[in-house]
């Protein structure tokens, strides 16, 4: 009944505080200045913020049932979210490994923005990036994170589109054309958005292992070679419960008996045990795990160097303007474009 404290309100309140627990050491971290806002860590600090939220609204669901579905829809709305800003996550780190610990400065996933780009010159590439989501690419071929942002996104709009259009279904007429007709299209849809995610964390295996590769033999700001950075094996190590979570989420989409919409899934109270220690080793357990694990990186690359200047060659500079620039510790060198690249 309504109003009693459930198995699941339980299992949220677990996660709520240990997502609670990372969002204050985060918190702490920033205000104190050991990382930065403007850095790969307010990429996860959002992720944090969204399952704060999520897990909330999950103990408020797991206490008052289907008494207030708002909690439970955004439950799940969250919940789908926080799985999106950690995959992107992931993919900021790495990103950010790149660009400390290669003698370039740059990373082959996304070049860095150069100090002193003209706003029309920022505006023309966001609006051809509103326009032509992953056909962007081939307006910016030096930038393959462009492609991979904007199918994230589709796929993203394509799960809570698919989750949206299953919510308007009479499941006490399963037999209904109207309803066998958004069973399908819902499961298209999620099913299609959960594979990009899917095929996103396949890709992120292959790009950690040739950097993991390339680190062993070429070695990195340590300046020894034969080892690997200890940020990438957390990075690898972090795979693993995201391709789990994605797994998941494609059997969720996919399979009937894991589905929210299921109401055998469901007693008068909320979710059933079997479904909820489903949903949190699955779903919530597998992002805590690889959360924790991007925080980790912090105590590895604490002794990283800086990212050295940002370097744009002759050739290239009408992108920016008609200028070179470097961008050094504090301040910006530009020069005309007819200099070269200032060393």
């Amino acid at each position: 009944m309504a109003g009693k404290f459930t198995g699941e309100a339980g299992a949220a309140l677990v996660f709520l505080i240990g997502y609670s627990a990372i969002f204050a050491w985060m918190l702490f971290a920033f205000m104190t200045h050991r990382i930065k806002w403007r850095s790969r860590y307010s990429f996860l600090f959002f992720h944090v913020t969204i399952r704060v939220a999520s897990q909330a609204c999950g103990v408020g669901f797991g206490v008052l049932g289907f008494a207030n579905m708002p909690l439970f829809l955004a439950f799940l709305i969250l919940g789908a979210e926080g799985y999106f800003s950690l995959v992107l996550c992931s993919f900021r780190f790495l990103i950010s490994w790149h660009q400390h610990n290669l003698p370039s400065g740059e990373s082959w996933l996304e070049p860095r923005e150069p100090p002193g780009k003209p706003f029309l010159q920022k505006i023309r590439e966001f609006l051809t990036f509103l326009a032509l989501g992953p056909l962007s690419y081939l307006a910016f071929r030096d930038n393959p994170m462009l492609f991979f942002h904007s199918a994230l996104i589709i796929a993203n709009a394509a799960i809570i589109t698919g989750g949206s259009y299953l919510a308007g279904a009479d499941y006490t007429m399963p037999d209904d054309p109207e309803t066998k007709q958004r069973l399908l299209v819902s499961m298209i849809t999620r099913t299609a958005g959960q594979g990009v995610f899917l095929a996103g964390n396949v890709f992120l295996l292959g790009v950690i292992l040739v950097t993991m590769r390339n680190n062993r033999r070429d070695g990195d700001s340590r300046k020894k070679k034969g080892s690997v950075h200890p940020t990438l094996w957390l990075l690898f190590a972090a795979w693993f419960p995201l391709i789990a979570r994605g797994v998941f989420g494609i059997l969720q989409a996919c399979s009937w008996s894991l589905s929210y919409y299921n109401f055998d899934n469901y007693r008068a109270d909320g979710f059933t045990t079997r479904f909820t220690l489903i949903e949190y080793f699955l779903g919530v357990l597998t992002e805590w795990v690889a959360c924790i694990l991007l925080n980790l990186t912090y105590l590895t690359s604490k002794h990283d160097p800086r990212k050295p200047p940002v370097k744009i060659s002759g050739g290239n500079s009408e992108k920016f303007g008609g200028r070179v620039a470097e961008q050094t510790e504090g301040r910006t060198v530009e020069g005309d474009s007819n200099e070269g690249t200032r060393q």
